[in-house]
């Protein structure tokens, strides 16, 4: 049988390094669906893959059993992160993290695999590597190896997808199947959409969505009484142009410092002035235009663990009596493209519009 390989049994104290992983292999070289084809082949060799995990989940320092939690040293580490201009993204979601790199000093992503003790436990014990498995294993490498002119330079930083134990109805909660019921699947997308929220309050960070589910999902988190602007923005370029764009527009660090000190006073009369900003720190026009929504949400969240409940259970989440509010640092800043090839369109809600919305 082969040996456990030596990127697979490098020291992780924390799942950003997951990409050095793949670096230390050279496999962050390879295009991202040989990257999968790779990573797909690995459970042939049942040592190697579970050697694998074994270091994603930082075993036998940590039990597969027990739910990772960010500790307050991770959250501190990923808070301290240069740049002030920051952005929370999806790692599936590439719309949104080419933008992001645009747009903003400082990328967040989160991490699927930051809890990935299931699969640790499954490679152990199942007879058999479980086929959704290795698929699940297989597509993040390629999305990380596809994240990479992003990652390699610190542009992005990984980040834990982690839904607080407070804000969470199911602990131990996994992403539904494809094929399960559409409110499961909306309570799933409603419960990603919670994760940027919270990080993106904890980090000083502005939400970039496009994915239609998530995007969605947003607005019921953000409330009935969050407002609204349009937001012009070019199409944003492939992630290594961008990378260049950045190394080569010495304005865009001026633009970015103009948003931040901007987007600091989060209030209705500044919303306008948010996007006027970032309309103007990319200045190519490029020939494709889409229409984005700047949306502010309130002060406070709707308890997120009774909101979630309410969805898994087929309820009206705006239905009365209202939840009770959970407090943030910061009013919830977000970025929902509008207008875009991949179908999504206007993600408020009807009720959620009104004359105090700020569109154009």
């Amino acid at each position: 049988m082969l040996a456990t390989p030596a990127w697979a049994r490098a020291s992780v104290q924390f799942v950003a390094e997951w990409h050095a992983l793949l670096a230390g292999r050279g496999l962050d070289q390879l295009s991202p669906p040989e990257v999968e084809h790779v990573m797909l082949e690995l459970p042939a060799e049942r040592a190697a893959y579970a050697g694998l995990l074994g270091d994603l989940n930082g075993w036998p320092d940590r039990s597969p059993l027990s739910r990772r939690v960010p500790s307050d040293r991770e959250v501190q580490e990923l808070h301290r992160a240069k740049g002030r201009w920051r952005a929370i993204c999806l790692l599936d979601d590439d719309p949104a993290l080419r933008t992001a790199a645009v747009l903003f000093r400082r990328v967040f992503v989160l991490d699927p695999l930051y809890d990935s003790g299931d699969l640790l436990y499954a490679a152990w014990h199942d007879p058999f590597i479980k086929a959704e498995h290795a698929r699940r294993l297989a597509e993040q490498a390629s999305l990380l190896v596809r994240a990479r002119p992003l990652l390699r330079d610190g542009t992005a930083v990984l980040a834990p997808d982690h839904l607080p134990g407070s804000w969470d109805p199911r602990p131990g909660w996994r992403r539904p199947r494809g094929d399960a019921e559409q409110h499961l699947q909306q309570a799933w997308a409603l419960r990603t959409a919670l994760v940027l929220l919270n990080w993106a309050d904890r980090l000083d960070a502005l939400v970039v969505v496009t994915r239609a589910d998530v995007a969605g999902q947003l607005p019921i988190a953000l409330g009935r009484r969050a407002i609204d602007c349009g937001v012009m923005l070019p199409d944003a370029p492939q992630l290594e142009e961008a990378m260049q764009h950045r190394a080569s527009s010495p304005d865009l660090e001026r633009g970015w410092a103009t948003a931040r000190k901007i987007a600091r006073r989060r209030s209705r009369r500044r919303l306008r002035d948010v996007s006027c900003a970032l309309e103007q720190i990319d200045g190519t026009r490029r020939a494709v235009a889409n229409l984005w929504q700047l949306v502010l949400g309130e002060p406070r969240l709707a308890d997120p663990a009774l909101l979630l409940r309410r969805v898994l259970n087929r309820d009206d989440p705006f239905r009365h009596p209202e939840l009770p509010p959970t407090a943030l640092q910061r009013r919830p800043l977000c970025l929902l493209i509008r207008d875009h090839g991949s179908g999504v369109s206007d993600p408020l809600p009807s009720r959620m519009t009104s004359s105090t919305n700020l569109e154009p």
